[in-house]
């Protein structure tokens, strides 16, 4: 973080120093290690200075600049950090960035003590998918995500899937399921297992008592190991046509069942 108040001198080279810093936060390994998000594209930037993320860095064209000067006004001087387009297109993931990146400290929102519901997601790797969920879970007002082997949620393309969702909700990065199940039955959560097949139909169930939700991965879904430890299992009824549905559509049509007035 610069100390002074004052706005950096423009970048202009791509053998600049803060090219290669913010290149490191490309990777879950490098954003680890710096305890840092990279944020791409203006949407984000407002998402994190409405949850109050604390900013560490913005770095901007100048014409981006130009044609935010009420949204650059939130932003002290000392964090803004202009650079030339081929320097902003050095440092993003995107193809075609729309003229800003941000650097944030990792979010620390803290695990809700007795939570009402739970969502559980298991190896789910697509990027899209996991921050589709993310902002659905966001909608239907769960307390927490579990996540187990899945993508990095802080990853680029998983926060742009999410649309900022992914600050509005405490985010749990496990090794294994078996505890957080353990955990969830001693809250007094119902653990509910999703299934292709041969599970109770979801509209069948009693969606307001206090649940835990897990849903497995795009191809394989839940382990039988995952399933059997879990009370309940369920499924969506769907035509025969297709083998299953995507995790983020049934995740959605089985989260906000819990929405729908009786």
């Amino acid at each position: 973080m610069h100390n002074n108040g004052q706005q950096q001198p423009l970048i202009t080279s791509r053998r600049n120093p803060l090219v290669k810093q913010l290149r490191q936060l490309h990777t879950a390994r490098g954003r680890r290690e710096a305890g840092l998000l990279l944020l791409e594209g203006t949407h984000l930037l407002e998402e994190v200075l409405g949850h109050g993320l604390s900013l560490q860095q913005v770095v901007f064209t100048q014409r981006w600049g130009e044609h935010r000067p009420t949204l650059l006004a939130q932003i002290p001087l000392c964090l803004q950090q202009p650079v030339s387009d081929g320097v902003l297109e050095a440092v993003a993931t995107t193809v075609h960035p729309d003229g800003v990146v941000a650097t944030a400290l990792l979010p620390q929102a803290p695990w809700p003590r007795q939570p009402r519901f739970l969502l559980a997601l298991d190896h789910v790797q697509d990027p899209g998918n996991l921050g589709t969920l993310l902002r659905t879970a966001v909608a239907a007002g769960v307390a927490g995500v579990v996540l187990a082997h899945c993508a990095d949620p802080w990853q680029p393309k998983v926060l742009r899937a999410a649309a900022g969702a992914s600050f509005a909700i405490p985010i749990r990065q496990v090794s294994n399921l078996e505890p957080v199940l353990v955990e969830a039955c001693g809250q007094g959560l119902r653990t509910m297992a999703t299934c292709v097949a041969g599970g109770l139909p979801y509209t069948q169930l009693d969606w307001s008592l206090p649940s835990l939700l897990v849903l497995g991965n795009e191809g394989a879904g839940l382990s039988t190991e995952v399933v059997s430890r879990c009370q309940v299992a369920v499924s969506i009824p769907h035509s025969d046509a297709v083998n299953s549905l995507n995790v983020a559509v049934a995740g959605a049509l089985l989260l906000f069942e819990r929405l729908r007035p009786a």
